[in-house]
């Protein structure tokens, strides 16, 4: 597992056990879907507000940006999962205020120079759009500490209070796809380029799963027209993703922790369960 699927797996783990009971459940929702929140939470079956999880530093947030040289501008792409609002132009025209230093992003990335507010505004604005009321944070991953001390809760409006917040605008893969059955040919011929042996291949409701004779890890096969990603679920059995050949240039918004838990923050989301 990915360090930031072991962080959305622990902190459901810590809420199911300190808040669920015969009224009040937690669900795990987004997963690697960003236009989904984290964790749902519900009660008596009726979805009552989302929970979005992170790890004390970690990428909060971004979107497609195209350069535009003829009026010295830049565009917001029509590919993004969210419409621009008004926190994304105000930070589009301040870039173009300064074209010259942002025009030509790298996979390096350039910083974004410019009010930190601007970057909190868009943050709690993308969030508050995915009806996320809080966030849990889990301070440190993968150790299986699910002591209260480990976890740190807000409501949305703090988050200001919590987080550093920086922005790079720099070119990252657009993402990736499940492959369809139409890919399967692309994929065999892949694995046999790497000199791994099929055992079966299928799909299922929603992903690609191969069998093979592999140590247990994750693999990236380059195919014909596509690189591919072998992820070990269980046993031999592998779920394949089918990563982008698109490299976008991204306004990205990273955060890092900068305060401990607020009683009254806590005490704020220990209401909810009353």
């Amino acid at each position: 597992m990915e360090k930031w699927q072991i962080c959305e797996k622990e902190c459901l783990e810590f809420l199911k056990i300190n808040y669920s009971d015969k009224k009040y459940n937690f669900e795990a929702e987004g997963g690697s879907d960003s236009t989904k929140s984290d964790i749902l939470l519900t009660k008596s079956g009726i979805a009552i507000f989302y929970l979005e999880t992170k790890m004390q530093n970690a990428q909060c947030g971004q979107f497609v940006v195209f350069p535009n040289d003829d009026y010295k501008t830049f565009d917001y792409s029509k590919a993004n999962a969210y419409k621009e609002n008004h926190q994304s132009q105000i930070i589009l025209e301040k870039m173009a205020e300064d074209y010259d230093r942002y025009k030509n992003p790298g996979t390096d990335g350039i910083e974004l120079k410019m009010d930190k507010a601007f970057f909190y505004d868009w943050i709690m604005e993308f969030y508050r759009n995915k009806g996320v009321k809080y966030f849990i944070i889990e301070k440190e991953v993968g150790e299986n500490n699910l002591s209260a001390s480990n976890f740190v809760i807000f409501p949305l409006e703090h988050f200001y209070k919590y987080f550093d917040v920086n922005a790079l605008y720099r070119r990252k893969k657009s993402g990736s796809a499940n492959p369809s059955e139409k890919d399967f040919f692309e994929i065999e011929k892949a694995m046999n380029s790497e000199g791994f042996k099929k055992i079966d291949i299928w799909k299922d409701e929603k992903y690609v799963l191969v069998k093979m004779q592999a140590e247990p890890m994750t693999y990236k096969l380059i195919g014909k027209t596509h690189t591919y990603q072998f992820k070990h679920e269980n046993d031999n059995v592998f779920k394949v993703t089918k990563l982008s050949n698109t490299s976008n240039p991204n306004v990205i918004f990273s955060i890092a922790l900068i305060k401990e838990q607020e009683q009254r923050d806590l005490d704020k989301f220990n209401a909810e369960f009353k």
